[in-house]
């Protein structure tokens, strides 16, 4: 055990034991907090679905952008928009069948990308 003793004009002061811990393991717990922290804040994602509505041609558009731990966030978001818009009958233009897109060409109601 390893006592700090400090001395003061009047007293000395007897504080707590040090815990002792090696160098290496000092460095190597600096070091997954750097990569941890880096990772954190340089994490970002950028989201989009286009949506369509198939009968009508009426286009709605979900998207949502986020860094560090926001990515979570901003993927809920995305799923809850167009869970919404799937409920109102609109269907990711990556979803549509070939009829459908066939269709939406035929009418020029098909968006350009």
């Amino acid at each position: 055990m390893v006592f700090v003793i400090c001395e003061g004009p009047r007293n000395m002061l007897l504080r707590r034991p040090a815990k002792m811990k090696d160098q290496k393991s000092r460095d190597c717990v600096k070091g997954i907090t750097f990569a941890v922290g880096l990772l954190v804040v340089s994490a970002c994602t950028s989201q989009t679905v286009k949506m369509i509505q198939p009968q009508t041609g009426a286009t709605a558009e979900c998207n949502g952008s986020s860094f560090g731990i926001g990515p979570l966030f901003s993927e809920s978001f995305v799923d809850s928009c167009a869970r919404v818009y799937e409920n109102r009958g609109y269907v990711p233009v990556q979803r549509l069948t070939p009829e459908e897109r066939a269709n939406l060409e035929r009418r020029g109601l098909l968006p350009k990308d």
